[in-house]
């Protein structure tokens, strides 16, 4: 990073970059390290008190839409951080990073659990973390992921465990809207907030990353039917690839699983009972060619440490 970047970008034209690119283009504009924008365009924000983020584009904020040639997009969910812990499929995420330089890196929602705020009543006087130490953990896992694909676009969907951190405050303060701090999205630098990741949209590798569409043991294959395009989610714990052809081409349902390490972790134990139902520990990985998606994989946890990818066993 040249170190007279600031100096040949002055506060005016950072403002104008901010207002018709996204952090990840003013990067690679200015040659400086993405972190360097998202930190200088904060303190712009609060010593102005403007939104360059929303002055970006008001849609965006909603899809993001990016179009991706050659290279790979990894997709981890459900992750639900807890203080102290950090599982198998996280430490399966940064070994894939190092091995396979994404290009787009996608936490697809639930990476905060929020076990403290959650609407449901405490089940037998359970003690869960502080908000506080949640969110400690959250940033610490993601700090972690993004340091080693610093290269790759980074992106956030909304899961709806994330979304209990803003829930509660918009229900006991609302008066505090608007003010820094209260999204989760402020406290995680790096990661750029959606409820979906559409890529190459109008092609037939149109596919779409959110956090949940359809329920149910079929989720997968009633997803691609009915929305037509290759989906991609995670929200029920369930890993699988579902392909579908018909006279458009093939296109796929695919479901992350989740990057928490059980369903007897802590923040499930007491209301599933201490039971072992069916959830998987995985990870999605997508790769294009030319534009096209090759048949998306995942990254199977198969005991505490040890995972399965591409014919192979990978301690982590």
């Amino acid at each position: 990073m040249p170190k007279n970047w600031r100096a040949r970008c002055t506060e005016e034209e950072f403002i104008r970059l901010c207002k018709t690119m996204q952090p990840v283009d003013i990067a690679k504009h200015l040659e400086m390290d993405r972190r360097k924008v998202l930190e200088r365009r904060k303190a712009i924000e609060k010593r102005l008190g403007i939104d360059l983020q929303r002055q970006t584009n008001e849609e965006y904020s909603a899809i993001r839409s990016i179009q991706l040639d050659t290279g790979i997009v990894i997709i981890g969910s459900d992750a639900h951080y807890w203080p102290r812990a950090v599982p198998t499929m996280h430490r399966a995420m940064l070994a894939l990073c190092k091995r396979l330089k994404p290009a787009v890196v996608i936490a697809n929602g639930d990476m905060f659990d929020g076990a403290s705020i959650s609407r449901f009543p405490s089940i037998g006087w359970e003690k869960a973390p502080s908000v506080k130490d949640e969110l400690e953990a959250v940033v610490d896992r993601m700090d972690e992921i993004f340091k080693v694909t610093r290269n790759a676009q980074h992106f956030w969907t909304a899961g709806n465990h994330d979304l209990r951190f803003e829930s509660r405050l918009a229900a006991v303060a609302p008066e505090y809207r608007g003010i820094e701090g209260i999204h989760l999205k402020d406290h995680i630098q790096g990661w750029t907030p959606a409820w979906a990741v559409e890529i190459n949209r109008d092609t037939p590798s149109w596919t779409e990353i959110r956090h949940r569409e359809k329920g149910g043991i079929h989720a997968s294959y009633r997803n691609t039917i009915e929305s037509g395009v290759t989906l991609v989610t995670g929200h029920d714990h369930r890993a699988d690839v579902v392909p579908y052809t018909d006279r458009r081409g093939t296109r796929y349902g695919v479901r992350c699983g989740m990057m928490a390490e059980s369903s007897v972790d802590g923040q499930f134990r007491d209301y599933l009972e201490a039971r072992r139902i069916n959830w998987q520990s995985a990870i999605g990985v997508l790769t294009y060619q030319g534009g096209r998606l090759l048949m998306p994989e995942l990254c199977l946890q198969r005991e505490p440490g040890l995972v399965e990818f591409r014919g192979e066993f990978i301690e982590v």
